[in-house]
C-alpha cells in the first residue's frame, strides 16, 4: 500500500504595495529666491541713482521715476534722496574735518552736523585781524581746502558773519554789524573770485554781537563769539516737511514793535 506523498505547503508571499509619495509643499520656497532678487535689484538701482545723482533737470526725474517703476511704487523718491544725501553729507563733513586734522586746526575750526547744515566755524584769529575783514594769508589755505570740498557738491552755502558785544573802533566800520557782514562778504569772495566758484550758491548773513554762543562776560567768550559761520545747507527735504513750513510761515503772527529783534544784515 503506498502511502501519499505529502506535498510542502509554500507559505503565500505577501503583496508589497508600492504607495505614491505625498507630494512635497513647496509654495512657499519661491520667497527666499524673490526676497534675495529684490534686495540685489535694491542695490543695483540705488547704485545707478548714485552715480546719476550729479545728473540735473529732466534727466535726475527720469532716473527717479524709472527707480520707482521698477520697485513697484514700493520706494518714495523722498526715501531715496534721504539715504544718498545722508551719505554725501558725512562724506562732506569727513573730508573737512581730514583737512582740518591734516593742518593742526582743530583748535581754530570746528565741524558740526545736523539735520539741516554742515556747520564749519572758524575762530577769528584764524581768520581776521581784530577789527579788519581783510583776510589774512594763513586763511587763504585754509578756506582752499574748504572750497576744494564745496566744488564737489551743488549745496547752497551760507556764510555768516559774528562778534562779541565790544563796540568798533575806528572809521570804517560803523557797527559790529557793518563788520560781521565785511568778513562774511570778504570769505564769500575768496569762494568766488580765487576758487571759482558761483556766487548764486552764496548768501552772506552779518548778526553783529546778536547770536552769541556764549556770554560776553570774559575775554576768552568774547573770542569765541568773534567767529565765522560757513553752513553747507543739507538739500534732503520731504514735501511733507516743506508742506509744514509753508503752513507755519502763512500762521506766524506779525510781531509787535516791542517784540521785534535786530535783524541780521543779510546779502545774496
Amino acid at each position: 500500500m503506498r502511502l501519499p506523498i505529502q506535498q510542502k505547503i509554500q507559505p503565500k508571499k505577501k503583496k508589497m504595495v508600492l504607495k505614491e509619495p505625498k507630494p512635497m509643499d513647496i509654495s512657499g520656497l519661491w520667497i527666499i529666491p524673490y526676497a534675495d532678487f529684490m534686495t540685489v535689484l535694491m542695490i543695483f538701482f540705488l547704485l545707478m541713482f548714485a552715480f546719476a545723482y550729479s545728473m540735473k533737470g529732466s534727466k535726475y526725474k527720469k532716473i527717479v521715476t524709472q527707480i520707482q517703476e521698477e520697485m513697484g511704487g514700493e520706494v518714495k523718491k523722498e526715501i531715496i534722496e534721504n539715504m544718498i544725501n545722508e551719505q554725501k553729507d558725512q562724506e562732506t563733513a569727513d573730508k573737512i574735518d581730514e583737512i582740518i586734522t591734516k593742518q593742526n586746526l582743530k583748535n581754530f575750526v570746528n565741524v558740526t552736523t545736523d539735520s539741516e547744515q554742515i556747520k564749519i566755524v572758524f575762530a577769528n584769529p584764524i581768520l581776521f585781524e581784530s577789527g579788519a575783514a581783510e583776510l589774512k594769508p594763513t586763511a587763504l589755505e585754509i578756506l582752499k581746502g574748504v572750497a576744494q570740498v564745496i566744488k564737489f557738491m551743488d549745496n547752497e552755502v551760507i556764510v555768516e558773519g559774528h562778534t562779541d558785544n565790544v563796540p568798533v573802533s575806528g572809521i570804517k566800520y560803523k557797527s559790529n554789524w557793518d563788520l560781521s557782514v565785511a568778513r562774511a562778504m570778504s570769505v564769500i569772495r575768496y569762494f568766488a573770485d580765487t576758487e571759482g566758484l558761483a556766487y548764486n550758491r552764496f548768501a552772506a548773513a552779518g548778526y553783529g554781537e546778536y547770536r552769541p554762543m556764549f556770554p560776553n562776560t570774559t575775554e576768552e567768550n568774547r573770542a569765541q563769539n568773534r567767529r565765522i559761520e560757513v553752513n553747507i545747507i543739507r538739500k534732503a527735504k520731504t514735501e511733507e516737511s516743506e508742506m509744514e513750513e509753508d503752513v507755519n510761515t502763512t500762521q506766524e503772527e506779525t510781531p509787535t514793535p516791542s517784540e521785534k529783534q535786530p535783524a541780521p544784515v543779510t546779502t545774496h
